[in-house]
């Protein structure tokens, strides 16, 4: 899966994004579109890229079930999404408790972050 560009290339497949962030050490990357809707791409063993699967993208793919998303960061091996109701959601690894969901397991669709409401900003 790996490959390198030392020049920018195009992703192609995005359209209307407004904010890109990448995970750290996983090398996924996420993209938030003007509707609200969210795509990944990259390594994606640990559910990384939140698409239901454990399949590798190499093109943007969509986040399942994220609406209403208002920001969006990369973690280590997982994604996070702010919706606009103030709510957040988490996928990908949760060895460390990531996912802020009271379990270790990972999980491949974005799943809601225990406790939390009315969040203005998130980082990873």
């Amino acid at each position: 899966f790996e490959s390198s560009a030392i020049t920018p290339i195009q992703v192609f497949g995005l359209t209307n994004v407004v904010a890109i962030s990448g995970g750290v050490s996983s090398y996924s990357t996420f993209a938030l579109r003007s509707d609200g809707t969210v795509l990944g791409w990259g390594p994606n063993d640990q559910g990384q890229v939140g698409d239901g699967t454990y399949l590798n993208r190499s093109t943007p793919s969509p986040v399942v079930g994220l609406t209403g998303v208002s920001a969006i960061a990369g973690g280590t091996y997982h994604g996070l999404a702010r919706r606009s109701d103030g709510t957040v959601c988490a996928w990908g690894s949760n060895q460390h408790g990531q996912l802020g969901n009271s379990t270790s397991v990972n999980s491949n669709v974005p799943l809601r972050v225990n406790g939390l409401i009315g969040v203005t900003a998130i980082a990873s």
